[in-house]
Parts: C-alpha cells; sequence; structure tokens
C-alpha cells in the first residue's frame, strides 16, 4: 500500500514530519486535504500558508551546502591521517621486566 495514496497517513504530524524533512510539497498536500475534511480550522489555514512560503522562498541550494560539506570532509580526512601518524609515532609501551 502506497501512503501517498492511502488517506490514514493525511495527519497533521505526518504534514509536520515532511516540513521538517524539507518535503514541502508533501506536506501542502496533507495540509489541503485536512482543509477539505475541516475547513474552519485556522491552525491548518497558517500551516499551509508557512509551507507555501518556504515552498516559494525555496530550500537551500547545493552551492550553498557544498562548501560546507567539502570542509567537514577535508577535516575528516585529516584527523584520520593525524590519528594513523600518531599511531606510527608513538613507540609501543615498554614491558616491565
Amino acid at each position: 500500500m502506497d501512503p501517498e495514496e492511502d488517506k490514514t497517513f493525511y495527519t497533521v504530524t505526518m504534514a509536520q514530519v515532511y516540513v521538517d524533512q524539507g518535503r514541502y510539497a508533501a506536506a501542502a498536500r496533507i495540509y489541503r486535504y485536512l482543509l477539505e475534511q475541516t475547513p474552519d480550522r485556522v491552525d491548518l489555514q497558517q500551516a499551509l500558508a508557512g509551507v507555501l512560503a518556504n515552498m516559494s522562498a525555496g530550500t537551500p541550494q547545493w552551492e550553498t551546502v557544498c562548501p560546507l560539506v567539502e570542509r567537514w570532509v577535508h577535516l575528516m580526512l585529516r584527523y584520520n591521517a593525524l590519528r594513523r601518524l600518531e599511531h606510527i609515532s608513538s613507540p609501543p609501551a615498554a614491558a616491565d621486566s
């Protein structure tokens, strides 16, 4: 059963999960469905407006995130190299005779 087709999963909680994941179109679809069922709910109207605002504002583009990921990978590689060097350069502990 496809969760996109099963309206059982069309809840405020699921819409918020989609918002948290940045899946604004899915969240908007759920909020619209819920508003069809209960059009007088102001909280749903506000939530949908917020989602639509996020959709129009856009999400961070890869160009924004890419340098951060590259920096993180670079730092992790340096960290691992330093750990290997520490392991190689430190003599084994002397055994007590």
